[in-house]
């Protein structure tokens, strides 16, 4: 029963999501809506509950006394909507219709949502015509008072062992990106300074527990791929600079620009970004056409710096002077933009897409180095030495059965260092019995990796 919550909390945020960058009646957010309803019809007929209810409280979800885990990334959105709406948790009730839940998503996408108390909010449902998602009374401690802070939730995370820390920089990362292409499409200010706050905790944990925040930037967000993607480079950019000793000042600026660089893609038609067959000539134009949007839209915010508008400009750009928007022959380009345009080719070829699966590095690599002056010799041979055949945070199949996490390249790309999660017999393994296995020593030279394993699940 916990899957089919998980689910709906999962298909709720991810209507959200959509609804933010996307119109009301868009194709997906009615396939979302249509889902819940038939999962919450299910339910309903076969526990013969009347009602859903999806507690929130201090900041997790509940249903029926139970922790529910998932999801992890887009969940947070509905973790926020119900601190904005001063509500305890969501009700979904029987006969709830596709209206409900697609007026739902309106309110999610407005501007400013004008609730200061939970009356408000329910007044604001039942105005808008909601009626069958109940909003419920917030947890109170003994004294009745809501425990709140004001302090970003980032700041104060430990960095340590457990998924935690990197799950909240996750969402946090996911957050900014999927906001600012929200508020760019309404036109309204960015939170540059956001971007750069949670830039710089990407920079500390990157660079003590890069594999842990590379195993929630394998996401498969095929939905909303188009901010995945710009937390994906943000994530390798930051993670190359730092091993190449880039200072501090480069670094955060590389995360917030990477984190940036294809906001100009919230002015093309969701026809056209997000069409499975092929594009015409005219629909590729306006694709090529979003470094220059982007700028525009970056020029009006305040406090935005020259290698955010580099980046932006600059991501299609290729070593030999070719790519788009077009450049004079003087132009000369910035190592920055130069490392993202190389995280941007090869997040693009290793992420699932609406069109196509997903290459492994080694065929990356390869069709990125058959592309003979497209990308900064340099910068290609130092990203494939870093990030290697097997990226940290990836999982490999052994040649003796047993399964490994990468957690680090060493000076050889095929034999990486991992934990060992599961015996030659496929039996996982216990944290405490998890152990690490440099595949570049000596005394393990009779082993090696077999297998990438990209869907791989523990």
């Amino acid at each position: 029963m916990l899957d089919t919550i998980n689910t709906i909390i999962m298909l709720l945020c991810k209507g959200m999501a959509n609804r933010k960058l996307y119109f009301s009646d868009h194709p997906k957010v009615n396939a979302y809506s249509s889902e819940i309803i038939d999962l919450s019809n299910d339910y309903f007929r076969s526990t013969g509950s009347n009602e859903i209810f999806i507690g929130i409280i201090d900041g997790f979800y509940i249903f029926e006394g139970k922790r529910v885990f998932g999801p992890s990334v887009t969940g947070k959105q509905l973790i926020l909507l119900a601190d904005t709406l001063q509500c305890g948790g969501f009700g979904l009730q029987k006969g709830i219709s596709i209206s409900d839940l697609k007026i739902f998503f309106d309110i999610t996408a407005l501007p400013e949502i004008p609730v200061t108390k939970l009356t408000d909010a329910r007044s604001l449902f039942t105005n808008y015509g909601i009626n069958n998602i109940r909003l419920g009374e917030p947890f109170s401690d003994e004294a009745g008072k809501i425990q709140r802070t004001t302090a970003n939730v980032w700041e104060g995370q430990a960095v340590g062992k457990g998924l935690q820390s990197p799950t909240f920089l996750y969402q946090e990362l996911y957050e900014v990106v999927s906001k600012a292409y929200g508020d760019a499409s309404f036109d309204r200010t960015l939170d540059i300074d956001k971007a750069r706050s949670v830039s710089e905790f990407m920079l500390r944990y990157v660079q003590s527990s890069f594999s842990d925040v590379m195993q929630h930037v394998h996401y498969p967000d095929y939905d909303s791929y188009t901010v995945g993607h710009s937390v994906r480079v943000s994530s390798l950019a930051v993670y190359v600079g730092s091993k190449m000793q880039w200072s501090k000042k480069d670094l955060l600026s590389i995360g917030t620009a990477a984190l940036l660089h294809d906001i100009g893609k919230c002015r093309i038609p969701d026809s056209i970004l997000f069409k499975k067959g092929r594009l015409t000539d005219e629909e590729f134009e306006v694709i090529r056409d979003h470094p220059r949007a982007g700028v525009e839209i970056l020029l009006e915010q305040k406090d935005i710096s020259e290698l955010d508008l580099a980046a932006c400009w600059g991501h299609h750009l290729r070593y030999d002077g070719g790519g788009y928007p077009k450049q004079p022959e003087w132009a000369v380009r910035h190592p920055v933009t130069a490392l993202l345009q190389i995280c941007d080719v090869f997040e693009a070829l290793t992420a699932v897409r609406p069109y196509k699966a997903a290459l492994d590095p080694q065929g990356a690599y390869t069709i990125m180095l058959a592309d003979k002056g497209a990308f900064h010799p340099g910068l290609m041979a130092a990203f494939i030495s870093m990030v290697g055949l097997y990226p940290p945070g990836t999982y490999v199949k052994l040649s003796d059965k047993r399964v490994g996490m990468v957690t680090e390249v060493s000076e050889y790309i095929d034999r990486p260092k991992v934990i060992v999660i599961s015996s030659k017999i496929g039996e996982s393994l216990g944290e405490d019995d998890q152990y690490l296995l440099n595949l570049s020593d000596k005394q393990q030279q009779a082993v090696s990796v077999d297998q990438l394993l990209l869907d791989y699940q523990e």
